[in-house]
């Protein structure tokens, strides 16, 4: 495979009242991903909770329900009524439709599993695509646990491997149970790695995917706060430029509709990314979405050949070049002496901080805690430079100094007459990355039904 047309779905969350209903909503997305000819397409995560409204029938679930519909953008006065009065007396019951969900994988996980394999194995079948399906809180097909778990779906529906987040989020805690794994699953379209939410800030975990064979690296997010999306971007440019593969990253936008009190919302900027000399800027990303809140689907083309060229030929081969026995040893020693860490400050500073900070500040120095020395681990390489480097605040320095640092700057950022192979990139506003021309929300909400439908 030379190249291949990528989709990357940013999505909002509802609660849909029908199966039918969530499944219309996808489609719109899926209909788009095929007229691009888009042949794998992925899902944000804690998308595919939407699956479980319909099969909620408690009197708390059917009130948040019908105030979400009452507060959609198209209903009409009957629905806004009706939905005031419903989220009143939402508050009142202190409803929370995370709690809802939690009850019934106590009592019926295998409905829900049944139904998120029925809808997504059936539409991946129906587009011939292999999709990513939205993460949800699933039971795990090895244990049975709930663990907030992504599955992905081969072109003829079939179940090709899922992958649990492993680094929970606090709201998470009293639903599910961490995953303890990442392994690449095998596609048509190629070795995809997956990464849930947090997962994706420890560089060990795109390495060891990255060692396993995987060509895509795809990282998924719901982030309540723009710091945990910059977070999760900055994690996923950072573990597909670590590695040299190709990078998608999809997040969850608009209304939580998780937790009813809180009134918070999903924000993030899904982007399809590539090593730096693969792309129009040489700044790693292909195409992003131009609104934080906005959904849309981004479409790239991926070029294998070039790719495998930049292996060979980049002035910095990462993926060959790191001297692994020596990483090895110092890999080992540091997590060896760290292992322990965490846990202890925790226990710690929890309780009688003032005390607790001199005993151990008594332990190292008595030699109980044995600290880390640098002379101990093996030396990969140095670096030696000049600072401070060139700039207004140093006018002293030598002019030899001051015009090599210019020089490296211009051929660092210098665009190499390439030009943006795509519309959002070629309508971006100089300085302003986030005024996009050409935001694919407008086509979303060109599509039959969705102005009706849809907030």
């Amino acid at each position: 495979m030379d190249r291949l047309i990528v989709a990357c779905v940013q999505q909002s969350m509802r609660l849909p009242e029908s199966a039918e209903e969530y499944r219309e909503d996808l489609r719109r997305f899926l209909r788009i991903a095929a007229t691009k000819r888009a042949r794998l397409v992925i899902f944000p995560e804690l998308g595919g909770v939407m699956v479980t409204p319909p099969l909620l029938q408690d009197f708390n679930a059917r009130l948040l329900k019908r105030a979400a519909r009452g507060r959609r953008r198209r209903a009409h006065l009957g629905q806004r009524v009706s939905g005031w009065l419903a989220q009143q007396a939402a508050g009142w019951r202190r409803a929370d439709m995370r709690t809802s969900m939690a009850a019934l994988l106590d009592v019926a996980p295998n409905d829900v599993w049944q139904t998120y394999i029925d809808l997504f194995g059936n539409l991946a079948r129906e587009f011939a695509v292999t999709i990513v399906a939205p993460s949800a809180y699933l039971p795990d097909p090895l244990d049975g646990g709930i663990r907030n778990l992504a599955v992905v779906f081969g072109p003829n529906g079939e179940r090709l491997g899922h992958q649990a987040r492993v680094m929970l989020h606090a709201g998470d805690e009293a639903i599910v149970t961490p995953g303890s794994t990442w392994d690449v699953i095998p596609t048509e379209v190629g070795s995809l790695g997956l990464m849930l939410g947090s997962d994706v800030l420890y560089p060990e975990v795109g390495r060891l995917l990255a060692y396993q064979g995987a060509e895509i690296l795809i990282a998924v997010g719901a982030c309540p706060t723009v710091e945990l999306y910059q977070k999760i971007r900055t994690g996923a440019l950072a573990r597909m430029q670590d590695n040299q593969l190709f990078g998608m990253v999809s997040f969850l936008v608009g209304a939580n509709e998780l937790v009813y009190n809180q009134q918070s919302t999903w924000v993030g900027r899904s982007a399809i990314m590539a090593p730096q000399e693969l792309t129009p800027r040489r700044n790693g990303i292909l195409v992003e979405m131009g609104n934080q809140r906005s959904e849309g689907v981004l479409t790239a083309e991926l070029d294998f050949v070039g790719l495998k060229r930049v292996w060979e030929s980049a002035d910095q081969p990462v993926r060959n070049a790191l001297p692994l026995e020596q990483a090895g040893q110092v890999l080992a020693k540091l997590y060896q002496k760290l292992q322990a860490l965490p846990r202890f400050a925790t226990q710690s500073l929890a309780s009688e901080a003032p005390l607790q900070a001199a005993a151990l500040d008594h332990n190292l120095l008595a030699g109980h805690m044995d600290p880390i020395e640098l002379d101990e681990l093996p030396v990969i390489s140095t670096l030696t430079s000049r600072w401070p480097l060139s700039g207004p605040e140093n006018a002293d320095q030598p002019a030899d100094v001051a015009d090599q640092a210019k020089l490296s700057a211009a051929a660092f950022f210098e665009p190499r007459g390439a030009a943006p192979a795509n519309a959002a990139l070629r309508n971006a506003a100089p300085g302003r990355p986030d005024r996009v021309a050409d935001d694919e929300t407008d086509e979303m909400d060109a599509l039959p039904g969705s102005a009706n439908e849809h907030p």
